[in-house]
């Protein structure tokens, strides 16, 4: 009856080495995939980050340009405006400075 006890207790010694040789087994396979699931997780993401980060240069560079077009467009008008104003002016200024320079230096 001692060694069937013993033999038994063996056995479940043994069987318990096994569990335990099986439990360290897949809690290493366990950790190795949650690792790799974390740094997949990380890489994705820094990927979407900086997706989102360049689609928001990009926007407002788009906009940037769309602002600068509407105010290259305003200031042509202005250019313009200021032109047709002041271009009836030309040739009476002309004729006034060409009478100064005239009273002061002779033909």
């Amino acid at each position: 009856m001692a060694e069937t006890a013993a033999d038994e207790v063996r056995a479940k010694e043994a069987k318990a080495r096994e569990i335990i040789a099986a439990a360290k087994t897949e809690g290493a396979r366990m950790l190795v995939a949650a690792r790799t699931a974390g740094e997949q997780a990380v890489k994705e993401a820094r990927q979407k980050s900086h997706r989102y980060f360049r689609d928001e240069v990009r926007a407002a560079e788009t906009e940037a340009e769309a602002s600068a077009a509407k105010i290259v467009g305003e200031g042509r008008e202005s250019t313009k405006k200021f032109y047709s104003e002041k271009k009836p002016r030309v040739s009476e200024v002309a004729e006034w400075f060409v009478k100064e320079v005239v009273s002061a230096y002779g033909d």
